[in-house]
C-alpha cells in the first residue's frame, strides 16, 4: 500500500491570497485587531500560535487546515511557544501558595 503524503502547510502566497479574497489585506487585518500592521505577517515565516489562530478565524477555517505541520488534529500546537511554554508555566506555577519564594505583603 502506498504511503499517504504528508499534509503541507499553505504557502505564504496562499495565505495572502485567501486573506485578499475576503476583501482586506494582512496589514489592514492586523490594524483592525489592534496590532501593528506587520504583526500578523510573522505567522507566515515562523510559528506564532496567536497570530495563526487569528488569521485562520478570519478565513473561517480551523488552524490545522492552514498549517497542518504546526498543529495536532485537535488544534493544539505541536511545538513552539504554544506547547513548550505552557508546560513550563504549569510546572513552575501550579497555584500552590506554600511554594512561593516571595512573601506577599499582608500575608502571614
Amino acid at each position: 500500500m502506498p504511503k499517504k503524503p504528508d499534509p503541507k502547510d499553505w504557502t505564504r502566497h496562499d495565505v495572502l491570497y485567501a486573506v485578499r479574497r475576503t476583501g482586506t489585506c494582512l496589514a489592514q487585518l492586523s490594524k483592525s485587531l489592534g496590532f501593528h500592521e506587520g504583526s500578523l505577517g510573522n505567522a507566515l515565516y515562523t510559528p506564532c500560535p496567536k497570530y495563526e489562530r487569528l488569521i485562520a478565524e478570519h478565513l473561517g477555517l480551523p488552524v490545522q487546515t492552514v498549517w497542518p505541520t504546526r498543529y495536532h488534529a485537535d488544534g493544539t500546537p505541536k511545538s513552539g511557544r504554544g506547547e513548550r511554554g505552557l508546560g513550563r508555566y504549569k510546572a513552575k506555577f501550579n497555584g500552590s501558595k506554600a511554594e512561593r519564594n516571595v512573601k506577599l505583603i499582608g500575608s502571614k
